[in-house]
C-alpha cells in the first residue's frame, strides 16, 4: 500500500503496511504490529519513528504511506473492513489445494461409494487401532476427552481433528484420495446421511455405565431436527458470525472477552442439541457419523470467514484478535499444542492449522445449491453494550440484547436449553452443549461460568412479563426446570446496543 488513502482503516490497509520483518523487529520491544490495540496505543511513537525514517530500518516508508498512517490516527483509528486491494487477498487468489472437500449433496455415485467404503473400513478396524473409528471418535469425549469447547482453541482443535479423521479414512485401501464432505446446513437435509454407514454406529465396547457395548447412536427425525434448528436460531447465529470482523465476536462467549454468545459457538451448540440425543452429549457426539459432516461444514464456514477477513496467514489472523487469551494460543509455544494431534504425525498445532491450504492442503468447494441464508449484511457495524466515554456513539433503539449472565453450568447434568419467556410463552431459545458428567470434564471445571445472549427487536421485549427458564435435556434429576440457586443465581441484563462507527 504505497499511496495515501482518503479514509484509511485497520482492516482496510493499515495492518498490511507492516512486513514480517517489521513485526519481528518490534515484538521484543513489546509493540505488536499485527495487533490493533497495540498499534493504536503505540501509534504516536510509531508515527514518530516512521516520519523520522528510522522505521523500518534501512527501508523507510514513502512519505505518502507515512501520511496514510497519520490520517488513520487523525480519524480516530477506525477498524473498517478488508480492502479489495490487499496483498493478502492476491496471495489467497493464487493458492490451491489437492484435498478439496465438497458439499455431500453434490457427490457423484462413485464418490459416494468410496466414502461409504472408507467409513465402513474404519468402523471395522480394531478398537485399539489409532485409525479406527472407536479411537478417532473417542478423542472428542469418552474415553479420552481431549476436546476443547467454549475456549479459544475450539476451532483450531476441531480443524486438526477433521484432518486426523480424514487421514484415517485414507488408510483404507482404495480410499487414498477420499476427502470428508460437508453438510450444508442452509439447504435441505441430504438423504445420504440417513444411509448406511452414515446413519448410526454401534459401540463395540463399553464407554461408561450409560454407554455400553451395543449402544446404537440416536438421531432426531429430519422434521424434528429442522424445527429445533429454527428454535435455537442456529442459522441466524451462523449468519451473524459471518458478519463479524474480530475473532472474539466471530466465536462469541465468555472465553472470548465476554463477547455476545450469539454467533459461531452458540450456533454450534444449538446444532448439536438439535441433531439428536447422541450429538447433544459431548461424551459421545463424535460417535454419530453425522458429526463429521456437521463439523466439516463449521470448518468450511470458519475458513470462509478467514478468507473474508484476509486472515488465512498467522499475521492476518492475529490482526483480528483483541484479547490476550486468544493471542496467547498462537504466540506462546506451550499453548500452541492441540493434543493429541500435536504428538501425532503429522504434527499439528494452532499456528500450523491457520493456513488450511498451505499447511494442510485442504480447501472447500462452494455449496452445491445457492445458500438460503438469513438476510444480514456482510460486516455489519459492531454493536456493543458499552463504549469508552471518550468516543462518540449512536444508540440502536430498534434492537435489545437480553443476556442471561453468570450461569454456573457445573451442576447442570449435560447440555441444556435457555428459554426466554414473555407472559409465560417462549419467545426465544438457545442451547448450550456439554458432557453429561460436567464435573468430570477438566475444561468445563476450569471454565464454569457462561452466558447466553438474545438479540431481539425492542418491541418484542419492552412490554409484558419476561422470565427465563433453564431446561436440562436430562429431566431425570431435577425435572424440566433447573433450580436457579444451584447454578449460581444467574442474572438478566437488558441493554440497548451502541455503535461508534
Amino acid at each position: 500500500m504505497s499511496n495515501s488513502t482518503a479514509a484509511p482503516t485497520w482492516y482496510g490497509g493499515i495492518r498490511d503496511m507492516f512486513t514480517q520483518t517489521d513485526i519481528d523487529h518490534m515484538s521484543p520491544h513489546g509493540i505488536l504490529l499485527n495487533d490493533y490495540d497495540s498499534v493504536k496505543s503505540n501509534a504516536p511513537g510509531i508515527y514518530g519513528q516512521l516520519a523520522a525514517g528510522n522505521m523500518p530500518p534501512k527501508h523507510p516508508w514513502p512519505k505518502s504511506q507515512v501520511q496514510t498512517f497519520l490520517d488513520w490516527m487523525t480519524n480516530n483509528y477506525p477498524k473498517g473492513t478488508p480492502s479489495k486491494e490487499s496483498s493478502r487477498l492476491k496471495m489467497m487468489a493464487t493458492a490451491s489445494a489437492t484435498r478439496v472437500r465438497k458439499d455431500v449433496s453434490s457427490l457423484s455415485s462413485g464418490e459416494i461409494a468410496t466414502l461409504k467404503k472408507a467409513f465402513s473400513g474404519v468402523m471395522k478396524l480394531k478398537t485399539n487401532d489409532p485409525n479406527g473409528y472407536f479411537i478417532q471418535a473417542g478423542y472428542h469425549g469418552l474415553p479420552n476427552a481431549y476436546c476443547m469447547h467454549h475456549i479459544p482453541g475450539y476451532n483450531p482443535w476441531h480443524r486438526a481433528y477433521l484432518y486426523s479423521f480424514e487421514n484415517a479414512l485414507r488408510t483404507i485401501p482404495g480410499c487414498e484420495d477420499v476427502t470428508l464432505p460437508y453438510w450444508d446446513l442452509f439447504n435441505n437435509f441430504p438423504d445420504i446421511l440417513n444411509q448406511e454407514p452414515f446413519a448410526n454406529y454401534t459401540l463395540p465396547e463399553d464407554l461408561n455405565s450409560n454407554y455400553k457395548k451395543g449402544y446404537v447412536t440416536q438421531r432426531n427425525s429430519v422434521k424434528t431436527m429442522e424445527s429445533l434448528f429454527k428454535q435455537y436460531d442456529v442459522l441466524t447465529d451462523f449468519t451473524r458470525a459471518k458478519t463479524q470482523q474480530d475473532w472474539e465476536d466471530y466465536h462469541g462467549g465468555q472465553a472470548f472477552g465476554g463477547a455476545p454468545n450469539d454467533t459461531s459457538i452458540s450456533a454450534h451448540d444449538g446444532g448439536h442439541v438439535a441433531t439428536g440425543p447422541t450429538m447433544a452429549d459431548q461424551n459421545v457426539a463424535a460417535f454419530d457419523p453425522i458429526f463429521w459432516f456437521y463439523h466439516c461444514n463449521i470448518d468450511r464456514m470458519f475458513w470462509e470467514w478467514q478468507k473474508s477477513m484476509h486472515a488465512t496467514d498467522i499475521n492476518g489472523l492475529l490482526s483480528t484478535i483483541t484479547t490476550t487469551e486468544s493471542r496467547n494460543i498462537f504466540t506462546i509455544p506451550v499453548l500452541e499444542s492441540l493434543p493429541p494431534f500435536t504428538n501425532n504425525t503429522p504434527h499439528l498445532n494452532t499456528v500450523k492449522i491457520v493456513d488450511s491450504i498451505a499447511n494442510l492442503d485442504v480447501d472447500y468447494d462452494p455449496p452445491a445449491k445457492e445458500t438460503k441464508e438469513i438476510a444480514m449484511a456482510a460486516f455489519t457495524t459492531k454493536r456493543k453494550g458499552s463504549v469508552a466515554a471518550s468516543e462518540k456513539f449512536h444508540v440502536d433503539t430498534d434492537i435489545a440484547n437480553v443476556r442471561v449472565k453468570g450461569i454456573n453450568r457445573i451442576k447442570i447434568p449435560g447440555s441444556f436449553s435457555v428459554h426466554l419467556l414473555k407472559d409465560g410463552e417462549k419467545i426465544a431459545s438457545k442451547a448450550f452443549f456439554q458432557p453429561s458428567e460436567v464435573d468430570k470434564c477438566p475444561n468445563c471445571v476450569e471454565n464454569p461460568i457462561v452466558h447466553v445472549d438474545f438479540k431481539l427487536p425492542l418491541k418484542e421485549v419492552k412490554s409484558g412479563k419476561l422470565e427465563t427458564w433453564i431446561e436440562p435435556l436430562n429431566h431425570a434429576p431435577f425435572g424440566d426446570r433447573f433450580p436457579h440457586k444451584m447454578m449460581g443465581n444467574p442474572t438478566i441484563n437488558v441493554r440497548l446496543l451502541l455503535r461508534n462507527e
